[in-house]
């Protein structure tokens, strides 16, 4: 997952790709947590901040079907459902292997990242010395 897309098939990193990778990645999260089926994952993703309200429940079923393929992901018809059947969707061990990549990382981009921030605030913080506001 480092490297290129993520999970394993061949689209670039452009700002709608990155888009879907970070919706990708939080729905394995989500699963990894328990099973879920569209409606219940789409609620759990206001936790990462998106809205759903204006968000097309199309995109998180697409979302899931390129997680199926690539293995990441697995469903089944839940056949306990009271009303209209519904697909249920669990992690996979492979979903399960990427996501722990992916998460270590992230740890490692987070520690550069704070790094990088770090430097910065110190020449800032060295140059504020030197030209007062």
């Amino acid at each position: 997952m480092p490297g290129g897309r993520g999970f394993g098939y061949g689209r670039g990193r452009g700002g709608g790709q990155r888009k879907m990778f970070f919706l990708e990645s939080c729905l394995l999260v989500l699963l990894h947590r328990e099973p879920g089926y569209g409606y219940s994952l789409m609620d759990g993703l206001k936790e990462f901040g998106f809205q759903t309200e204006e968000m097309d429940i199309s995109i998180l079923y697409r979302a899931l079907r390129d997680l199926e393929t690539a293995e990441l992901v697995a469903s089944s018809w839940d056949e306990n459902s009271l009303g209209p059947q519904r697909r249920v969707y669990t992690i996979a061990p492979q979903g399960e292997s990427a996501l722990a990549d992916w998460m270590q990382a992230l740890r490692q981009r987070r520690k550069e990242i704070e790094a990088l921030e770090a430097a910065y605030d110190a020449v800032k913080k060295d140059r504020s010395k030197d030209f007062p506001a």
